[in-house]
């Protein structure tokens, strides 16, 4: 929160019993969203569907008993996947519910968020999913399993949500109010 801390000021007032108390008041710019309260509340159940799908084949990913997971290259990818997935999931779960005007920081723990940990969540679903083919074409050539492609379709399945994800974020526009 050190981040945004410019963007309040400190103000001292009393309350009834004369007792001094310490408020936060924002004096930053205000953003709003070009879209109307029913476009906010689906573009929030999108990302939330969307959100649990992935969540969903990434883990049942990890819970195909492969080969290829024994490969430094394919697990690491798949583990580290997980923390831009845990930001992921913040920043979706923090998306407003309604249509007003919306502070710096309300914009940063939602819609930059998100923005930022989809894209590195598809880097590394994509690193994984890439390891998985070399894995697929130059390891086990002649030793290829069902299990194999299974994992391998659920992390293309994940990652193709998440390009979903991503396609759905362009499609917001988010400006400074002009009148606070």
């Amino acid at each position: 929160m050190k981040k945004y801390a410019g963007d309040y000021e400190t103000v001292v007032t009393k309350d009834d019993k004369g007792y001094e108390k310490q408020i936060a008041v924002y004096h930053g710019d205000y953003f709003e969203l070009a879209l109307d309260k029913e476009g906010i509340v689906h573009f929030r159940k999108y990302c939330v569907l969307l959100l649990a799908a992935i969540v969903v084949m990434h883990i049942s990913g990890g819970f195909v008993g492969n080969r290829g997971m024994y490969q430094f290259y394919i697990a690491l990818p798949y583990v580290i996947a997980f923390f831009p997935l845990l930001y992921l999931a913040a920043g979706i779960l923090r998306l407003p519910k309604e249509k007003r005007k919306y502070r710096r920081e309300e914009i940063g723990l939602s819609f930059d968020r998100m923005k930022t940990a989809s894209i590195i969540l598809m880097i590394f679903l994509g690193i994984g999913v890439l390891g998985e083919i070399t894995f697929l074409l130059f390891v086990s050539v002649g030793d290829q399993s069902v299990l194999e492609f299974l994992y391998l379709s659920l992390e293309a399945l994940a990652a193709a949500a998440v390009y979903f994800l991503i396609s759905l974020q362009r499609q917001i526009h988010i400006q400074t109010c002009i009148d606070q």
